[in-house]
Order: C-alpha cells, then structure tokens, then sequence
C-alpha cells in the first residue's frame, strides 16, 4: 500500500499494549497479516475523523472515547466492528469489571454493524447477556506459531529472574518439571484452580515416587506468596513479561492447566495449552469447550493417566505434541487468521 493512501480501515484499542495476549493475537498479528497482502489498514490514527474510514474494528475498547469513535462511525454509516474476546458481565458480577465498564460495553454491542467473538461459546454467552441485532462472527486468535514472540531483549532483572529459574531447576535434577502460567481473576480463574492442581500433583508423587515440581509464571507475586503455604511441593515464582515468558515455560516439561467450569472460564480461547504444545510441552488441563479441539494432542481430564505419559515421554508422546504444532500452524497462524478477519471488512 502507498505510504500516500489513506487507510480504509482501522483497528481500534483503548490502549495497544502489546504485554496483553489479547492485543497481540486479535489486533497487531492479524493487523500486520492484512497489511502485508495489501489491505489498507492501520491502528486507528487519533488524528483522522472517525468517519474517514469505512470501517473500525474495536478491539479491548471499552472507554468512553471508544463509545464516542463508534457513534461518529455510525452516525456517518460506515461499519463498526466490535470484538470481544473475555465475557466482562461474568467478570463484572465477582467484581472486575464496573457498571459503567459494562454500560459501555452494552452501547458499543448497540452501534455495531457486525460482532465478532474468540469463541463460540462466547458469542452465546453475550447473546444472552445483552439483546444486540448485529451478526456474529466467530474470529479465533491468532497465535505465535512461527517462533516465540518476544517484544524486546531481557533486561537485568528479567535474565536475573531466568538464572534463578534454572537455579532451581537443577537444584530438583530428575524431578517431573511443572508450569502454570496465566493472570488470576479472584474467585473464577487463576490462583484460585492451582488447589486442585497441586493436589493431582501430590497424588502422582505419593503414587508413583516421582519427584515433582510445579512453577508459576503470573503477575501476582503477592497471590503467589499468600497460596504458597498450601502447596506442599517445590515451588518458584516468575514475574510474566513478554521477554522471558516463551523461555521461561519452555524450560518445563509439563503445562498444567487446571480450571472450572464457570460462565467466565466456559467462554475463554485455548491460548493457553496452544502456547504450550507451540513451545513443545505436554498439557495436563480440565477441559472447557474452546479445548476439545485439542483433546487428540494432549490431556483432558486426565491428570494421574496424562502425568504418567509425560513422566516417560515415549515416541508416541512426542508424535502427539508434534501433530498438536502442526494443527495450530495450519489453522492459527496470522495470516490464516488474516483470512477471517478479512471476510467481515465491507468490500
């Protein structure tokens, strides 16, 4: 595309924060897939009237100004795309989420021409959470299929934090190595399902005589220290950034991925065991809809059966991991990816 051409159309993020999954795999990977096969599309330029592209795509937009760039969209009858990737009427009943976060959430859903969401379960989810007459499309992640996505060098502190980890590491030499990683959402999601986690763990060790370690990479050190106490197994925390996180759970052996079932978790993606098979580690996790496509690649609902096959890593396992890498490549690349997103912009 001429530097000289205006863009047709925009994405648009209360802020691209290129540390959240989210802004990375539903806006900057599809965005940068688009342009390279000559779709004119920027990041929403402040400067430019929003009626001045023919149409915006909403992406992890849910201030006031977003309201306001929509209205102005609408009102000049341009499209308005509006994604969701989290249920936030789910987040905003346990507390994470403000009424007024929602009310504008619910006005966005209203000018939209067209809806997209991560997931199918998602997409119901909202349906029946607010009344909005756009069509939905489901558009997946795009995920960090090629190499692993790191936004700059480690600096001190982060190549600090890596030399601990393989302090600890080796100081348990022989052990079944273990990784959680992720945000934690209070009572839903997060710190509040690795009980469960550690406790499968316990079990597989007292069963099997296997030493086991479990590591969690977060962004509660706080959390971390408060639930410690009741995990009796050697543990370490890592601060999450995007520059050691693909190094850091790489070093593992085993993703374990526990969750419950509830009207936050139900409608998430499969982020989270992808970005494991992608770095080549085996998944131990409690299913929800978005996993099962992944069910012949890892472990659902199995944790002592699933332990036991990555303990011993045949050349079966490690067949299955490399078929799981194939799938997400062919399906959830960028571009891909790019294809869908393609398919809801006006011709």
């Amino acid at each position: 595309m001429p530097a000289t051409t205006p863009a047709r159309f925009a994405w648009h993020a209360d802020k691209v924060d290129t540390t959240l999954a989210s802004i990375r795999y539903r806006m900057l990977q599809p965005l940068a897939a688009l342009r390279a096969r000559g779709v004119a599309i920027e990041a929403f330029d402040p400067a430019r009237a929003p009626e001045s592209y023919d149409a915006i795509i909403f992406c992890k937009s849910q201030g006031e100004r977003a309201v306001e760039i929509a209205a102005a969209a609408r009102a000049a009858g341009r499209a308005v795309i509006y994604d969701m990737c989290d249920n936030l009427f789910a987040a905003h009943r346990v507390g994470h989420a403000s009424a007024a976060r929602i009310e504008r959430v619910g006005k966005l859903l209203g000018l939209a021409t067209h809806t997209t969401f991560s997931t199918a379960t998602l997409a119901a989810q909202i349906a029946e959470e607010v009344a909005f007459d756009a069509p939905r499309t489901v558009i997946p992640d795009a995920l960090d299929v090629a190499t692993p996505a790191e936004a700059s060098t480690p600096g001190l502190r982060e190549r600090w934090e890596l030399r601990r980890l393989d302090r600890f590491l080796e100081r348990h030499r022989g052990a079944l190595h273990c990784v959680w990683f992720g945000k934690s959402l209070g009572r839903v999601s997060g710190y509040v399902h690795i009980d469960e986690a550690v406790a499968q763990l316990g079990e597989f060790a007292a069963a099997t005589g296997t030493k086991v370690t479990l590591t969690v990479i977060s962004n509660d050190r706080l959390g971390f220290w408060r639930a410690a106490p009741r995990w009796k197994l050697p543990l370490h925390y890592l601060p999450w950034t995007q520059a050691t996180a693909s190094q850091a759970i790489g070093a593992h052996r085993v993703a374990v991925i526990p969750l419950e079932t509830n009207t936050y978790t139900a409608g998430k993606t499969m982020n989270r065991p992808a970005t494991a098979l992608l770095l080549g580690l085996g998944v131990v996790a409690d299913a929800i809809p978005s996993y099962e496509e992944l069910r012949p690649f890892l472990s659902l609902d199995d944790w002592q059966g699933g332990l036991a096959r990555y303990r011993d890593w045949s050349p079966e396992t490690q067949a299955q991991i490399e078929a799981g890498r194939r799938h997400l490549t062919e399906r959830y690349s960028a571009d891909a990816v790019a294809d869908r997103w393609a398919g809801v912009l006006p011709s």
